[in-house]
């Protein structure tokens, strides 16, 4: 059997998934993130520099000078502002990104040779299959709501996510609602898993990622870009949720992301 077609808009959406992983400024590049917010100081794991925000919100970063800490091209020496979107560098020509507003910024540092290190070259996937793209919709969910998930933290911790929708889609003659989080701001994600999980793809399953649009819209779910998730690239920093209670599907997925591929030559 001739297997289907690969279609010009799914062959971009694959390219820039591995632009998203090993590109510049990539996932696969992160080697630190946090989350900063309230006025304890945080620190990132074995980085100078210890980040807080202020009274009315402002993300600020204290350092000395020899400390090697770079903001928007300048020094910090000292406690210093640091507005939303500036490019940070720090020893070890080790570069970042602050973003965030009002009080919830995150913070993430890059080492651009990580992935080359790592030995990461490609990722496995199922072939493609068009009998996997189905049109789902969106349903408002209570106000407010949060769903208790784990996270993949050591030792395992929960977290009260936001779930402000569910997805509902009929897979193969039977309906599904599959709950939609928010874990930042803008980015809407379905985790679910499915009996692929443990033998053919990850344990933890895999995701889904989805426009900003509003209930009742009418959504594209092409299971073909189930992606694996980011806790693959780098375990000491991407403790991602796990799927949500319900999110199961009873059935095998044989499409989208399979596993990383790495070469024998990487040194991470």
């Amino acid at each position: 059997m001739t297997a289907p077609q690969v279609p010009a808009d799914h062959e971009a959406w694959r390219q820039g998934r591995w632009e998203e992983i090993a590109g510049t400024n990539g996932k696969g590049t992160v080697i630190a993130k946090a989350k900063i917010n309230g006025r304890d100081p945080h620190t990132l794991p074995g980085l100078p520099g210890q980040w807080t925000t202020t009274e009315t919100g402002a993300l600020t970063v204290a350092a000395k000078a020899e400390d090697g800490v770079r903001a928007n091209g300048e020094a910090v020496d000292g406690t210093t502002e640091v507005p939303s979107g500036s490019v940070l560098e720090f020893p070890g020509n080790l570069n970042g990104f602050a973003g965030g507003a009002d009080g919830f910024y995150g913070v993430i540092v890059m080492d651009q040779s990580r992935v080359e290190r790592s030995g990461l070259s490609g990722i496995d996937r199922f072939p493609y299959n068009p009998d996997w793209v189905f049109e789902g919709h969106y349903r408002a969910a209570p106000e407010g709501r949060r769903i208790e998930v784990e996270r993949l933290t050591a030792p395992r911790s929960t977290e009260a996510i936001l779930a402000p929708l569910d997805l509902v889609v009929t897979v193969h003659g039977t309906e599904y609602a599959l709950a939609v989080l928010e874990e930042s701001p803008g980015q809407r994600l379905v985790i679910f898993t499915d009996e692929t999980n443990g033998d053919s793809t990850p344990q933890i399953g895999r995701w889904l990622v989805l426009p900003l649009l509003e209930p009742g819209s009418a959504v594209t779910v092409d299971f073909n870009q189930a992606t694996l998730s980011h806790h693959h690239l780098n375990p000491d920093v991407f403790v991602c949720p796990l799927s949500p209670p319900g999110n199961h599907l009873p059935m095998r997925i044989e499409v989208g992301e399979r596993a990383l591929i790495h070469s024998a030559t990487g040194q991470s």
